[in-house]
């Protein structure tokens, strides 16, 4: 199965209704805890640099919910995502708030993906862990390390395992912790790294681990198959701030 399909299908409903407070409301709510997430990183390794003019790419960004408040801010912004769909709703709600915002429709987890230019400040919008497997994961941490400015930092929250995980009928987890999902077959669709595991992973794409906090009990949800289970048998997840080795 083609994912690609899969998510501009998830998407396909945001375009078929006009862009609304309401939309635009709900986009922004969406996104608060990873604008969170950014802005105390921005704070903490970019505060020389003005949000005016700074060079952001948000990277499996949808909607562009992070984007288009930081656009807000006057930041130079690109929005990447695999999705014709939900590019085309972020532009739309770009342009009702007269935003000028970059976007480009990619596959970040080939090895042919390329990005233009260099980048004060990447964010990954919860992609790294829909990129299950490992060739994959390599190319994009390593698209991200080219194209990081020298004092530039990559942000970003990715689900991790715990001990104690309930994965419902219609999924698997093997033994790479790789989540597969049924379709008309079985499909790689999440990886749920062990936190150790991603450490490792990130330090050899040549990225410097600079803030990595592990949340227990912040739960993520690997699809909406899993919105209904309780928060405390669901991943965990990792933040951090890398930069370039």
């Amino acid at each position: 199965m083609d994912l690609s399909l899969y998510y501009d299908d998830a998407y396909a409903p945001y375009t078929r209704i006009p862009v609304s407070e309401e939309m635009r409301e709900r986009v922004t709510r969406e996104s608060k805890g990873l604008l969170q997430l950014v802005d105390e990183n921005k704070e903490r390794f970019l505060a020389q640099l003005p949000w005016e003019g700074l060079r952001v790419v948000e990277l499996g960004g949808g909607l562009g919910g992070v984007g288009l408040q930081l656009a807000r801010r006057g930041a130079k912004v690109t929005v990447v995502d695999i999705s014709p769909n939900a590019l085309t709703v972020a532009r739309a709600l770009a342009k009702a708030e007269g935003l000028e915002i970059e976007t480009l429709c990619m596959d970040l987890g080939r090895p042919d993906a390329e990005l233009v230019g260099e980048y004060d400040l990447m964010i990954d919008s919860h992609l790294l862990h829909c990129l299950p497997l490992e060739p994959q994961r390599l190319s994009y941490l390593l698209l991200v390390r080219q194209h990081l400015a020298p004092h530039g930092i990559m942000v970003g929250e990715t689900m991790v395992h715990r001990k104690k995980l309930f994965i419902p009928p219609g999924y698997m987890l093997d033994q790479n912790n790789i989540l597969w999902q049924m379709f008309a077959k079985w499909v790689p669709v999440r990886k749920i790294s062990d936190s150790l595991v991603l450490e490792d992973e990130l330090k050899a794409a040549g990225l410097n681990i600079h803030f990595f906090y592990y949340y227990a009990n912040y739960a993520m949800a690997p699809s909406p198959d899993f919105w209904d289970i309780p928060n405390d048998i669901l991943p965990a997840s990792v933040r951090f701030a890398l930069k370039k080795a």
